[in-house]
């Protein structure tokens, strides 16, 4: 536990003074806020003097481009530091890919994070890597509250969540990242150095670092921002603040035009206004006191194993395998999906999967047809297909029927938890602080409402699908044992 050690012994530790010292050394431009603190909230960045409303445009701060961490600073640094070029040469696609193969700058961040962490540390036995800018910003940065630093106990209380499993998923495959990172860079003298003082907790320490403070910049993609993250989040109209890239390509902070705030008053951004309330909690470790409703939930789906075309389904799935249920905000409940269609049409319908050999005769290849038409375009394409057949309604009425009973099976298992989760004990002298627990209850209840309103509103819709004149027809043709589209039009 390096990070966590030198958190308590102090050695990677920034005092605000000592922040707001490097900060100038860097250039940072504080122009009308400053680092300072929120009652309830902590860190924050608080305006230094009144931010009337008006149309123009005015910049906040000012980050130069020199201190942003992105993939281009980390290969920039690389070239200085042989010992850091060695780690990340030794990386590989871990420093260029996710474990599914897609392109993210964050394995070489992660890893650069924690490379600039250990440097810090008075107990290896010889000194290691060349002090950057973000050998000192990693001092600054608070140990994280998120759901991967929940002890099990409080864990337990997210079961019937949508949250439950994500966090499952995604220690796993932190897991996997900490043992390729180990496999990876055995052979390098940074990792022969501090290999007897790292453990997975530094593993999830640089995670929750990063998760929690990477922006999409314009043209930049997925980075850090020293001081910009000490914003805090503000949904919608409540934010006073966004980020954009300059003409030099530094970091602006902007202060939102028809704002209006006081001197000592804080300014935030938004981290996402279409961030539901399991991504919120899972990446930032809390839910707003002003959330009102889950906005966006996630279900999974499997196609049965009774299906005889299970496997390839399967193969063919390019997407998601579920679906998002949306809040839209006007009292509508809408959803999103195209994994479901493959739930919804079978070989009877016309989809049907053929072998064929490969030009050069290595190999074979998938080729998928619904109603003797070829599909190129995946699930979205088996989509549009289907709009356009003249059973659409059924296939409506099927899919609505699925995600009903997926959203009814979500609510047992919540409902089912609910008692002996409000009863756990929690607080002082138990395995489960208070604030894990409140924001367990919180989504819990967000979620347990989001789907009962979605049951009752996929009840209607199938409902309003089998009284349709096309649905009655078809189920009028399968009982008397006709073709379903004889004469269909």
């Amino acid at each position: 536990m390096l990070i966590r050690r030198g958190k308590d012994e102090g050695w990677l530790t920034l005092s605000s003074d000592a922040f707001a010292t490097w900060a100038s050394l860097y250039a940072v431009d504080f122009k009308h806020v400053k680092p300072g603190i929120i009652p309830g909230r902590g860190g924050a960045l608080v305006a230094t003097e009144d931010l009337p409303g008006s149309d123009a445009i005015k910049a906040l701060m000012t980050v130069p481009k020199d201190i942003i961490l992105s993939m281009e600073r980390v290969h920039e640094h690389a070239k200085v530091d042989q010992d850091f070029r060695e780690v990340l040469e030794s990386l590989g696609d871990f420093g260029r890919n996710n474990l599914l193969g897609h392109r993210t700058p964050r394995g070489a961040i992660l890893t650069f994070i924690l490379m600039q962490a250990s440097m810090s540390c008075p107990h290896l036995p010889e000194r290691v890597g060349v002090h950057s800018p973000f050998s000192d910003y990693v001092k600054s940065l608070h140990l994280e509250m998120l759901p991967t630093f929940w002890t099990p106990s409080e864990l337990q209380l997210l079961v019937g969540t949508t949250l439950a499993p994500a966090i499952s998923s995604k220690l796993k495959s932190l897991h996997r990242e900490y043992e390729l990172l180990c496999e990876l860079a055995a052979d390098t003298r940074w990792f022969r150095l501090v290999q007897d003082h790292l453990d997975f907790d530094d593993w999830l320490q640089v995670d929750a670092m990063y998760r929690s403070r990477a922006l999409d910049f314009p043209e930049i993609g997925h980075c850090v921002v020293p001081c910009i993250d000490l914003a805090n989040h503000s949904a919608g109209e409540r934010s006073t603040a966004l980020y954009e890239k300059d003409q030099n390509d530094d970091a602006v902070l902007l202060f939102c035009p028809g704002k209006n705030v006081k001197a000592g008053d804080e300014v935030t951004i938004t981290y996402g206004d279409e961030k539901g309330a399991c991504e919120m909690l899972f990446s930032y470790g809390f839910l707003e006191d002003y959330r009102e409703s889950a906005e966006m939930i996630f279900l999974s789906l499997t196609i049965p194993d009774t299906d005889s075309m299970r496997q390839a389904k399967l193969n063919f799935a390019d997407c998601a395998p579920g679906f998002k249920l949306i809040d839209t905000g006007d009292g509508e409940i809408d959803w999103k999906g195209e994994y479901i269609w493959l739930l919804c049409v079978n070989e009877e319908d016309g989809l049907e999967f053929k072998v064929a050999r490969t030009v050069d005769g290595s190999g074979e290849e998938i080729h998928v047809f619904f109603k003797d038409q070829e599909i190129r375009g995946g699930a979205a394409e088996l989509y549009s297909l289907l709009g356009k057949s003249e059973l659409w309604d059924v296939y409506r009425l099927r899919a609505i029927a699925i995600l009903q009973s997926r959203v009814f099976d979500q609510l047992q298992v919540l409902f089912s938890s609910q008692e002996a989760t409000e009863a756990t004990l929690h607080g002082q002298g138990t395995d489960v602080r208070g604030q894990p627990f409140e924001q367990a209850m919180k989504l819990r209840q967000l979620e347990f409402e989001l789907l009962e309103r979605a049951y009752e509103d996929f009840e209607k819709q199938k409902v309003d699908l089998a009284e349709s004149d096309r649905v009655q027809k078809y189920l009028a043709q399968m009982t008397s044992g006709q073709d379903a589209e004889d004469d269909f039009s």
